[in-house]
Formats: C-alpha cells, sequence, structure tokens
C-alpha cells in the first residue's frame, strides 16, 4: 500500500498608545520569560488523558522564516523557546498552498481531494467530522477565535466548536477575546483555536516592530507598497508571457514587513504564554503552533502562494506538551493532516475513520516511525500535485506534463531540477503518485457544499487580496 497511508490585551494597541521604548520594553519582558525556562531534554510528564489543548494557527507563515528553522532576523524569540521546550518537526508539508483547503485538511484531517473544499465558495460538509467535534463529544469545551475571511464560520471549518470568534481585525480584535475564554474555562479541559492573518498581505505591521525591521534597508521604488492588490496584480501576470516582477529593493521591502509582522505575532504569543502561567494552565496544555501554508517571494518567479515549492508548503509545526520528549528535533516527513489525530491520541480519545494523517504521537516521545511520503495539491498553475519524500520531492503538473524533481533538504530553494538526471527517483514518486490517485477515487465522503458569499464576508477576502 501507498507510503503516505503509512498579555491581558494587545501589543497592537500597546504599539500605538506607548512610546516605542516602553512597548519594546514590555516585549523584551515577555521574551524573558518565555526564554528563561529549561530548553534541554525534559522525559514527559504524564500520560495520555484530557487537557487543555492549544492551536496557534498563523496564516501564510512560511517555516524558514522562524529562528528555529533558519532565520537570522530576530523574528521569533518567542516561538523559538516553544521549540527548544517541545517538540519541532522540521519537515512539515501541508496538503495546500491556500487557506479553504489547506486549513479544512488540517482540522478534518483529510486531503483536498476527499473533503472537497478547493474553491472560492466552497463549505465543508457537514458529515464530515472535525478535530473540535470530536474533542467537544469527549466533554472538552472548545473555543475558535479566527480572524475571518476564509476562516469565517459560514466556509464549515469552525464545525465543533461551541464558541466561534470570526472577527476580522487580527490579534488585535480577537486576542483578547481569546485570553477571556481562557479565564473562564482557566479549570476545564478544553480546545483552543486562534487563528490569524496578521502576517498575511498587505503586509503591514504595526509599529515599533515595522521600523524595526526595515532599518537600514534600501528604500522601495517610489509609491510602492506591498499591498494585497499590488503582490495579486504581480501574482495573476505570473503565467503571463511578460509576467511583472519586482525589483531586488522591492523584494527586500516586502519581506522585511512580512518578517515584522512575523515578530509582531511572536511578541503577542508571548504575552499570551505569560497569562497561561499565570492561571496556572501553561504546565499542564499541550501547544501547536502550525500554518496552512508559506508565502513566495520571487524564489520562482512569482509572489503570494498558489505554487507547490517548499517557500510555500513547508511550514512550521512545533508541539510543546507534557506528553512530549523536550528539546526534540523530528527530521521526520509529516503533514499537516497527521495534526488531528496526534492531538486526539494525546488526550486518549479514538480518531474518528475518516482520518487520512496518521498520529505522530511515537515521535513526540521519542519514538520510531515508519517512513511516510507527504502529499500536497493544488488546482492552480496547472493542477499541480507534489510528492514529498526523505530527502527529494516531485512536482508533477497534471496539464502540461511537467516533471521537477529536488534535492530539497539540500537545495532549499529548489533551484536545481533533477527530473532528466535522476529517472529512477522520477519513476518512484509517479508510482506512489498513482497509488495516491486511486486511494481518493475509492474514498467515499461527502461533497463539499457551495454557496453564495456573505457581503460582509466578501469584502474581507477582497481585502486579504483573495476576490477581484
Amino acid at each position: 500500500m501507498f507510503q503516505i497511508f503509512q498579555s491581558h490585551g494587545s501589543l497592537r494597541a500597546l504599539g500605538r498608545t506607548l512610546s516605542s521604548g516602553l512597548a519594546l520594553a514590555f516585549a523584551l519582558l515577555s521574551l524573558v520569560t518565555g526564554c528563561s525556562r529549561n530548553p534541554t531534554r525534559e522525559p514527559p510528564r504524564q500520560k495520555a488523558g484530557p487537557h487543555p489543548v492549544i492551536i496557534f494557527d498563523i496564516d501564510t507563515l512560511r517555516a524558514d522564516r522562524l529562528g528555529c528553522y533558519g532565520n537570522p532576523r530576530p523574528t521569533s524569540p518567542v516561538i523559538d523557546a516553544l521549540a527548544r521546550e517541545g517538540v519541532l518537526f522540521e519537515w512539515a508539508f501541508s496538503q495546500a498552498p491556500t487557506t479553504p483547503p489547506s486549513q479544512a485538511s488540517i482540522l478534518t484531517s483529510l486531503y483536498p481531494s476527499a473533503h472537497g473544499v478547493k474553491g472560492k465558495k466552497d463549505r465543508l460538509s457537514q458529515e464530515i467530522t472535525t478535530l473540535a467535534e470530536v474533542f467537544s463529544d469527549h466533554g472538552f469545551a472548545t473555543g475558535a477565535f479566527v480572524d475571518g475571511g476564509y476562516m469565517n464560520r459560514g466556509f464549515g471549518l469552525l464545525q465543533g466548536f461551541q464558541t466561534k470568534v470570526d472577527r476580522r481585525g487580527g490579534l488585535e480584535e480577537i486576542g483578547p477575546k481569546a485570553l477571556n475564554w481562557v479565564r473562564d474555562h482557566a479549570d476545564e479541559d478544553f480546545l483552543l483555536l486562534i487563528h490569524t492573518y496578521d502576517v498575511h498581505t498587505p503586509y503591514d505591521p504595526p509599529e515599533p516592530w515595522r521600523s524595526q525591521f526595515l532599518e537600514g534597508l534600501a528604500p522601495p521604488s517610489p509609491g510602492f507598497e506591498p499591498t494585497a492588490l499590488a503582490m495579486e496584480t504581480i501574482r495573476q501576470s505570473a503565467s503571463s508571457d511578460q509576467p511583472l516582477t519586482l525589483p531586488d529593493n522591492d523584494v527586500a521591502y516586502a519581506l522585511a514587513l512580512y518578517d515584522a509582522g512575523i515578530r509582531y505575532v511572536d511578541d503577542w504569543i508571548g504575552s499570551f504564554v505569560a497569562e497561561l502561567e499565570a492561571l496556572g494552565i501553561y504546565d499542564r496544555a499541550t501547544l501547536v503552533v502550525i500554518s496552512d501554508h508559506g508565502e513566495e517571494f520571487q524564489e520562482h518567479g512569482s509572489v503570494l502562494h498558489e505554487k507547490l515549492y517548499s517557500t510555500v508548503t513547508r511550514v512550521p509545526l512545533i508541539i510543546r506538551s507534557p506528553l512530549a520528549l523536550g528539546g526534540s528535533q523530528v527530521p521526520d516527513v509529516v503533514e499537516t493532516i497527521d495534526l488531528m489525530p496526534t492531538l486526539l491520541e494525546l488526550v486518549g480519545a479514538a480518531a474518528p475513520e475518516q482520518v487520512q494523517g496518521r498520529s505522530v504521537a511515537a515521535l513526540l516521545r521519542g519514538e520510531e516511525l515508519g517512513p511516510k511520503s507527504a502529499i500536497s495539491e493544488s488546482r492552480f498553475f496547472g493542477r499541480q500535485r507534489a510528492v514529498t519524500g526523505a530527502s527529494q520531492r516531485m512536482i508533477f503538473s497534471q496539464e502540461s506534463g511537467r516533471i521537477e524533481l529536488y534535492e530539497y533538504k539540500q537545495d532549499l530553494g529548489e533551484q536545481d531540477d533533477l527530473a532528466t538526471r535522476d529517472p529512477n527517483a522520477v519513476s518512484d514518486f509517479e508510482g506512489q503518485l498513482s497509488d495516491w490517485f486511486e486511494w481518493m477515487r475509492a474514498t467515499e465522503l461527502a461533497a463539499s457544499e457551495y454557496g453564495e458569499l456573505d457581503p460582509e464576508v466578501e469584502e474581507q477576502l477582497r481585502a486579504l487580496g483573495y476576490l477581484d
């Protein structure tokens, strides 16, 4: 069978109301709290069973822009500290390069071809079981505080969450509400999802984060700002005969603002973790840092996210848990669909039969699992599919028949295409992909639903650059 089977408030508000010095001092205080813990390998402190689970779902965060994944910029000291305490998965891959299918995969443990959420108006079928529904059925309080857009409850991804807050406005808007919910459920076992678009276009971090990351850079072209509209215009031209491209100084400017957004979110997580400690939740909780996809900055001739290169499909996955061997890094390939069965095993709940991911709880304990390939799929750029193995990955375009092959762990930018030089590897990946297609054809699940967009949600999506 196919291998695959096998703070009390907002830091943004602080940045606007306090002086830059005070805001930075507050952020540094949070970082001291976050980084002072023992980063050495620690054995699991408890056995599987009910306990709080918190997921930080940072939309559009590519792995290599975090310090713990190799970024030399100081983008993520708090997340880095969580990684030192927990388990960092070095090679986690998302199932799709865009939000609707990828987020649906995270919350259902199904590939997009199985759950059917692919287009802009698709809605997850109510017949599909979500992570929150299983937690709720097992007596957990469940709360989702998400940044609107494609995470709006109308798309069906929040099925099973008893509390749903789906307001645009980033962590400034939803962060305090999430914290109040945690205070109300501090003595309970719960599942909490916090999702933010603060790293997504438009790259517009507040001060002092913005200035901190622009310092020393060459200025951008006159009038250039990496707004959702500007970046989407460039992305849409990528398949034309004369695609638009940004000069190097504009790419560097956009990337600096992107990094600044990461640091803003990281500082907010630091203040949130400090509150968890004050409430007595931190030591008994499982914390997850994950993203649905990354972002391209012209490494492959485009921007934003729709291609299946590692810049877009390799995502952070960090799990800090009292059930995990702290201070570990896992070199195994994993998929974001593995998160749901893993969390269910940690809390002692059985995964529904539908799941297509596998639990990696054994890897959290320092044990071995057999090898696994990861599949990613995109309806864009020729209906691409990617298969990621232990050292190589193949990208296949269904429409053109083009095949690319990369040694992705050595060639991080995936610039050296080995497809014509390693036909045996290509043949092996083609066999895996053929098996996967057969598996998807044999999968009998409810089709996604379809409906018109709510005007408010439509406006949110337009502001994010998803609609013309």
